[in-house]
């Protein structure tokens, strides 16, 4: 079951020319690295294109929102068994 979560995260990232994947993000004050990607995705927030990605840390899954306007991060959803 997901549950919504919805706050700002930091994330570290690679960007290779028009492509970006996270690598870490801190939620809580604890860093989560990303062992994997598991779907990636796009959608609109108002004009904003927002790349979102579905990611796991080897225990949990978590989606994570890039904001490509405002140029910011979101944890949107954790899934929890």
């Amino acid at each position: 079951m997901y549950e919504n979560i919805e706050e700002p995260v930091q994330v570290g990232a690679v960007f290779k020319g028009t492509a970006v994947k996270p690598k870490w993000f801190v939620w809580n004050n604890k860093k989560y690295t990303v062992k994997g990607v598991t779907y990636t995705w796009h959608s609109y927030e108002g004009e904003a294109r927002l790349v979102n990605f579905s990611v796991s840390d080897g225990q949990g899954l978590y989606e994570l929102s890039f904001n490509q306007k405002l140029l910011n991060w979101k944890l949107v959803r954790v899934w929890l068994e």
